[in-house]
């Protein structure tokens, strides 16, 4: 049985996990926990859950689970709620997990021997989906390799990513871990990748509208990202913007490919129909926000 949180000014590991109205599959991932927690000294470690749900939804499932501890999100998007766990933790050591996902059997173990060797700043861990039909209206994240650095599993330590200023908050529904990302690169941080350390991502069904939603959103995100100082439009920006439309297309639907699940053939084919009808939707739209930006400078 894993003791109850322990008062300690500071621990090696703190395992952040978000949370928004999904207390069933929490409860599902904290269960996955004492089993690789009684191996440590309490002292050792935190478990951190920031809910972002005004009505406490996951209160109960949190302190029902006799080590964790709860804390209330800023409700200001995943990004802000990440911040906020990242905040309420005191150890050397950020862990991040999403609250629908289940750690395998040695995860922590795997993650503290790296941890304990002092010779990295960041630590990544496969992410294998798990119920993952084969089409385009059902998503999990899917890591076999290091480099995407991705929040279902991902350690840093805690000062280096203060320090950064933590994830960017203007990303209110996604890719704030790919932003996060590109600092980590440019930083020139220690970085592991530990196919051992696996935890397991349960797919989740989304309607035509949200899959439809989703893809123009994350071309203009990606966009901004990689461009986010535009000060006037040019006909070299438009071109810029036309020839990063086009290597999104493509870079898209390789990373289909890569994802896809042994037999599965539907989903990528999916996507390489459902493409040509959102990328120039996404292109007008990104263009439209530029003219916008132009205008208020």
């Amino acid at each position: 049985m894993v003791p109850p949180p322990v008062a300690c000014s500071q621990c090696t590991f703190s395992i952040c996990i978000v949370t928004f109205r999904r207390p069933d599959l929490l409860k599902k991932c904290l269960d996955s926990l004492p089993s690789q927690l009684e191996k440590f000294d309490p002292c050792q470690y935190q478990v951190i859950v920031s809910d972002d749900c005004p009505a406490r939804s996951s209160y109960e499932v949190v302190s029902g689970s006799g080590f964790a501890t709860w804390v209330q999100g800023p409700n200001r998007g995943v990004a802000a709620n990440r911040n906020n766990a990242a905040n309420a933790a005191n150890g050397d050591w950020i862990i991040y997990l999403d609250d629908d996902e289940v750690v395998g059997k040695i995860w922590l173990e795997t993650i503290h021997d790296a941890i304990q060797s002092g010779k990295y700043d960041v630590i990544e861990g496969r992410v294998e989906p798990t119920d993952f039909p084969d089409s385009i209206l059902w998503y999990a994240p899917v890591i076999s390799a290091g480099g995407a650095y991705c929040t279902a599993n991902l350690g840093i330590r805690r000062n280096l990513f203060l320090s950064m200023g933590g994830f960017n908050e203007k990303l209110f529904l996604s890719h704030e871990d790919i932003e996060m990302g590109n600092r980590i690169r440019k930083a020139c941080l220690r970085s592991i990748y530990l196919d051992e350390a696996v935890v397991y991502h349960p797919a989740r069904k989304l309607a035509l509208s949200q899959v439809w939603r989703r893809m123009i959103s994350l071309q203009i995100t990606s966009f901004t990202m990689k461009n986010p100082d535009f000060a006037e439009i040019s006909v070299r920006h438009i071109i810029s913007l036309s020839d990063f439309t086009l290597k999104y297309w493509y870079r898209v639907l390789r990373l289909e490919l890569a994802a896809r699940q042994p037999k599965h053939w539907r989903r990528p084919l999916q996507a390489f129909l459902l493409l040509p009808l959102t990328i120039p939707i996404g292109f007008l739209k990104t263009l439209m926000l530029l003219f916008k930006g132009t205008a208020k400078n």
